[in-house]
């Protein structure tokens, strides 16, 4: 996708069509870490699985990790869902093992039209004491809660008051974020998704919505706008969202620069939830790279936390030669997880998970 990439890539195609993950230098050699002292890169390696139990590996959009287990499920944009064992050794991956691949099923056990299947941020949650797949949907736009196993969780022929609470809870979207017309595109839609001790289901669209004030961004849950976040640039769009320790919200942007050659800018936001003035949550730039200052970037989308103020992100390769699964460790500074809603709210070390009774 990008000039430096390419050379790498073809240095390395050999390996690349027999390993399963490759280690990259992301970062130019002269890149001063300095520059953002709230984040470092950890580890970053190219994916390449080729087709596990039959499904393609590729346009990974998503990622949830269940600490609990040691699994790592990596979602498609095409309703692709993967299960991978993840082996750690001095807090790095040392080893990632396919487990299965299936396609997300609906209630009646069928697989998503095409129209329907645009699936893009995922997070782990835990309902009535089970685990659950908390999944957004771009082009058709809703959330859903799916089993570990990609099944649509059914919900009860006769529904309980709690059943109610835990749709609004999880599921529920506002009218705005229900309505097509809202977006600018069909592929501007709801790309991320995150769980908020407070909140509930938290989300927003790739990119602003159509009414939305020039330079800000929507950040919703299921009674509506939470708060607007100040845009960087016109290009920017959120690829996913995650919830901090601390409660304030973790951003990943991503912003393509069509022309030649083409650029990419990568960035990592944290958007506080406590300090909102008329409607602008209050928000602080952690990590902000371009392809312009010789970074190794791809199309990034996914993001989770494995815990120890440590998190994993993805890039979707949108099934294309040139473009690769690039999964990154990364870790943040320990002051922004001076409050522990892990303890508070029986959270795991993986993605939050709610229990609710």
């Amino acid at each position: 996708m990008l000039t430096g990439l390419y050379k790498i890539l073809l240095l390395l195609l050999p390996l690349l069509l027999w390993a399963e993950m490759l280690p990259l230098q992301m970062a130019p050699t002269r890149f001063p870490a300095s520059r953002f002292p709230q984040m470092k890169i950890l580890q970053s390696d190219i994916l390449s699985f080729g087709k596990i139990d039959g499904e393609k590996f590729f346009g990974i959009s998503a990622l949830a990790y269940d600490a609990g287990n040691s699994r790592l499920f990596m979602l498609s944009d095409r309703s692709r869902l993967f299960a991978f064992a993840v082996v750690w050794k001095e807090g790095h991956i040392a080893k990632l093992t396919p487990l299965w691949g299936k396609r997300l099923r609906d209630r009646y056990g069928h697989k998503f039209f095409r129209h329907e299947s645009d699936s893009e941020g995922m997070e782990l949650v835990r309902v009535n004491g089970q685990k659950r797949l908390l999944i957004s949907f771009e082009q058709s736009p809703r959330v859903m809660l799916f089993d570990l196993e990609g099944r649509e969780v059914t919900p009860p022929l006769h529904k309980t008051l709690a059943d109610l609470k835990q749709r609004l809870l999880f599921t529920a979207l506002p009218e705005i974020l229900r309505k097509p017309y809202s977006y600018r595109d069909s592929n501007k839609m709801l790309e991320s998704v995150t769980y908020h001790p407070k909140f509930g289901m938290v989300t927003a669209p790739e990119f602003p919505l159509r009414k939305t004030p020039a330079g800000l961004h929507g950040i919703y849950n299921r009674k509506g706008l939470l708060c607007y976040m100040r845009r960087r640039g016109r290009n920017l769009a959120i690829t996913e969202l995650e919830t901090l320790p601390d409660g304030n919200l973790l951003a990943l942007e991503r912003g393509v620069h069509l022309g030649r050659p083409l650029r990419i800018d990568l960035g990592l936001v944290e958007i506080h939830t406590d300090r909102i003035e008329k409607g602008i949550c209050k928000s602080d730039v952690l990590f902000s790279v371009s392809t312009d200052e010789g970074w190794a970037l791809d199309n990034f989308e996914g993001l989770t936390s494995v815990g120890d103020n440590r998190y994993l992100m993805i890039s979707d390769d949108n099934d294309n030669f040139f473009q690769q699964t690039i999964l990154v460790l990364f870790a943040l500074n320990s002051s922004f997880t001076q409050k522990s809603y892990n303890r508070e709210k029986g959270v795991s070390h993986g993605k939050r998970e709610h229990d609710m009774h």
